[in-house]
């Protein structure tokens, strides 16, 4: 009789065990679960971050381009060396050369 109430003991500890290990190994799986999410999550705020950064610099390219063509007659009959040529010319008589520039307080940045 004792050696069977040692073994009906025994089974409830191995069932508790059971359940307690199902208990852990479900908390695992929802934590893995949410690593992932997470982990996707980021890289999703990062390629946005990254698409956002280069849609800003193409819009900045192409405006400044835009600028620089309504500056030059005929700009379009240019070839691009030309026009790398024409602005080097531009900015070369420049006195101090970029440093030089002087910006009136209406164009002045105000960060």
């Amino acid at each position: 009789m004792n050696e069977e109430k040692k073994l009906i003991r025994t089974e409830a500890k191995y069932e508790k065990a059971l359940a307690e290990r199902d208990k852990v190994q479900a908390e695992l799986d929802r934590l893995t679960k949410k690593e992932t999410q997470d982990r996707h999550k980021l890289a999703t705020m990062q390629n946005r971050y990254k698409e956002q950064k280069r849609c800003s610099r193409n819009h900045r390219l192409i405006e400044r381009g835009a600028i620089l063509e309504s500056l030059i007659p005929n700009a379009e009959s240019y070839t691009n060396e030309q026009i790398k040529h024409i602005i080097k010319i531009a900015f070369g008589n420049l006195p101090g050369g970029l440093e030089g520039i002087h910006f009136p307080e209406s164009l002045r940045d105000n960060s």
